[in-house]
């Protein structure tokens, strides 16, 4: 029995002995000072604004020195521009699966811009509007306006002037730029018989073909007719839209775009180089290839000049213009940086960018 009391006790101090060993590692554990560490600051990564866009050459260059400029003075975000051949169909596209991989695009289209905003795909940029409010020209917000909610930020405004003709070939053959339809068809004969493909086409990009078709419209019809066909009042087998075609038939079938085989495959961007060149004497294109011919080194009224579109019909004479949107996807990956650098395009600061950028691309 005592040799049993005498385990029991040593069993007992055993234990006590552990509890007081535990206690004071434990309270050694809680009173030691921790080792100093020296770690660095987590760094945050900025937020990446993705940006879709159709601009290239000059264009695309004056657009990534703002985008540049952005990125410097914002750290924590950054745009991405991502130039898209097929804008259009990218944007559709990725806006139809629900999950678009790019947080702004850049649209020339308003109508396009209207029906995204009425199924809801859109967000609400009314608020950026209001922000600068009489500082955006209204005829350019007007376009996106549905019921009271702009659903684009204009951000560029352009126009398609006239038909760009290169001085020299025309002086080179004693030809004075055409004024009515009959005088280019004159001159088209005459640039043929030389050699010299008389008109570009661009074909092979779609819309210049577009653009020619609007040129002749408003010759045709004036602005009333053009609006008439956009609201869809008029049909596209209406007299005077039929009459459109046939002259722009005519202009293919006497060779003015040189052989139709070859005039298909023709890339809009590449006909500037060759207008500069000589090698095509006439093109109808927007204002923006003024800028592509001088950064080429080409003088404007020394190396080419403009014209308007020859009269067909006595009509007002009217040209197309328009800009470029930014819209924002309404589920955009990175929707609040996607909203602050939308409001950054819309405002003061990015188009001085731009004008400077291009003044300077112009100088070098």
């Amino acid at each position: 029995m005592r040799r049993n009391v005498k385990k029991l006790a040593l069993l007992l101090s055993l234990l006590l002995l552990g509890v007081v060993i535990a206690g004071c590692i434990s309270q050694k554990e809680t009173t030691s000072p921790s080792p100093t560490t020296t770690e660095k600051p987590t760094e945050v990564k900025p937020v990446e604004v993705i940006v879709y866009g159709q601009w290239g050459g000059s264009e695309g260059e004056a657009f990534m020195k703002a985008v540049e400029e952005f990125n410097k003075a914002h750290k924590d975000i950054q745009i991405k521009y991502v130039q898209q051949s097929k804008l259009r169909d990218a944007v559709l596209s990725e806006l139809a699966a629900g999950s678009p991989n790019f947080d702004i695009a850049i649209l020339p289209w308003p109508a396009l811009i209207k029906e995204l905003g009425q199924k809801g795909q859109l967000e609400d940029l009314t608020p950026i509007v209001n922000k600068y409010s009489g500082q955006i020209m209204q005829n350019l917000l007007d376009p996106v306006n549905l019921n009271g909610v702009y659903y684009g930020i204009p951000i560029k405004a352009w126009a398609k002037p006239g038909i760009w003709y290169n001085v020299h070939v025309f002086k080179d053959n004693n030809l004075e730029p055409p004024k009515t339809l009959d005088e280019l068809k004159q001159v088209c004969d005459v640039l043929k018989s030389k050699g010299i493909q008389p008109l570009a086409s661009g074909a092979a990009d779609k819309w210049p073909l577009s653009d020619v078709f609007e040129a002749v419209l408003l010759r045709v019809g004036g602005p009333e007719l053009h609006q008439k066909l956009m609201k869809h009042e008029v049909s596209w087998t209406d007299p005077q839209v039929l009459e459109v075609f046939k002259i722009i038939s005519d202009l293919l079938k006497q060779g003015c775009y040189g052989d139709p085989k070859v005039a298909i495959g023709e890339k809009w961007e590449a006909q500037v180089a060759r207008l500069g060149k000589g090698e095509v004497a006439m093109y109808f294109m927007g204002n923006w290839i003024n800028l592509m011919l001088q950064s080429e080194g080409y003088k404007p009224g020394v190396d080419y000049d403009l014209i308007p579109f020859p009269k067909i019909n006595d009509v007002p004479q009217a040209i197309v213009a328009g800009g470029d949107w930014v819209i924002v996807p309404k589920n955009a990956p990175h929707k609040e940086a996607a909203l602050k650098v939308a409001e950054w395009f819309a405002g003061p600061e990015y188009q001085e960018i731009m004008v400077r950028g291009k003044a300077t691309l112009l100088q070098t």
